[in-house]
């Protein structure tokens, strides 16, 4: 009976260390980035990592001695509203870029109130959105790239944890990850666990920046364009569908209008645009309007000056730092 007990245990030992010894380097490695605070975050060259994360943890570790009064709202299209390009017009230097990837209205209300709760005044306020900001297709439970930081989403936090840990296992995510380790290089097998890109994060103010494209376009701006980036668009003007049908994302805007009013914000809403040139509809953009104010919304969706020409685009999601900046002139100054 001893014997057989002895023997039990040898083969679990046996046959489960590998996945004991994979647990653990979980921990060693960290490589999602999401166990300990980090100061700063590295180029995300071959890495995943979790944008909401970033955003929070570069908050709480800089709001202590700069208690930032200037925030910057959005999806990753929003990152090309640098902060230090904002600062020309609101005169703050430590403006905070609290984005996320896919942000929605439900992300960006949160963050604003985890930021009330915080103490910090809000001076100043940039949201941009998109036809996605109220059309919540992306998972935010599952996906380690969309998963919302549990320090404010109210998410439990071991289950936060407990979805990166089972990341690391999902489609032989760890054997990609020790391979980029050694290696330094993508390789196709990777495709869907990481991306080929080079992107930065400047410490304090967390702006966002894609610097692969810039590289690539500065190196050779008529073979980068030339590539197969682009679809060809429809000559008429297409519109979105309602989004904004919920009672939900009602009360969170106007509960956004409210802390803003609370806080005597200066804020700006902006619609930015889209390669699809598709048209906010209008009903969605008269009920923002509705909450925020006419002379506060403005719509640049749809077919116009920005959307017409590739040169002002990446690729088919993001614009380029100079329609933002054009942008921000517009809406600040003239």
């Amino acid at each position: 009976m001893k014997k057989d007990f002895l023997r039990l245990v040898k083969n679990i030992l046996l046959f489960g260390s590998p996945v004991l010894l994979l647990a653990v380097s979980y921990f060693i490695f960290d490589p999602f980035h999401v166990l300990k605070h980090y100061e700063s975050y590295p180029d995300n060259y071959l890495k995943s990592y979790n944008r909401n994360r970033i955003s929070t943890q570069i908050f709480l570790n800089n709001n202590d001695s700069l208690q930032y009064r200037s925030f910057i709202f959005g999806s990753s299209r929003s990152s090309v509203f640098y902060t230090q390009d904002w600062a020309n017009y609101i005169k703050d230097e430590y403006a905070y870029h609290f984005d996320a990837s896919n942000e929605d209205i439900t992300g960006i209300y949160q963050k604003l109130m985890f930021i009330n709760e915080q103490g910090n005044p809000i001076d100043n306020a940039l949201i941009i959105l998109d036809g996605e900001s109220f059309n919540p297709y992306v998972d935010h439970d599952n996906s380690i790239i969309h998963i919302r930081d549990w320090r404010w989403s109210g998410e439990n936090r071991f289950l936060y944890h407990l979805t990166f840990f089972k990341a690391f296992f999902k489609d032989l995510y760890f054997i990609k990850y020790f391979d980029t380790l050694i290696s330094q290089e993508y390789k196709d097998y990777m495709y869907g666990s990481f991306e080929n890109k080079h992107m930065l994060y400047t410490p304090i103010n967390n702006d966002f920046i894609f610097q692969g494209y810039i590289d690539q376009i500065k190196e050779d701006s008529l073979g980068y364009y030339s590539r197969d980036l682009f679809y060809e668009r429809d000559e008429q003007e297409e519109m979105n569908p309602v989004y904004i049908d919920e009672e939900e994302e009602l009360r969170m805007l106007k509960e956004i209008k409210s802390l803003f009013d609370q806080k005597k914000t200066n804020y700006k809403i902006v619609f930015g645009p889209g390669y699809d040139q598709k048209k906010l509809h209008n009903e969605d953009l008269e009920k923002v309007k509705e909450i925020f104010g006419t002379d506060k919304v403005f719509d640049y969706t749809g077919q116009n000056k920005f959307t017409s020409s590739l040169s002002n685009f990446y690729e088919i999601y993001h614009y380029k730092p100079l329609v933002a900046r054009e942008i921000m002139d517009s809406i600040y100054v003239k």
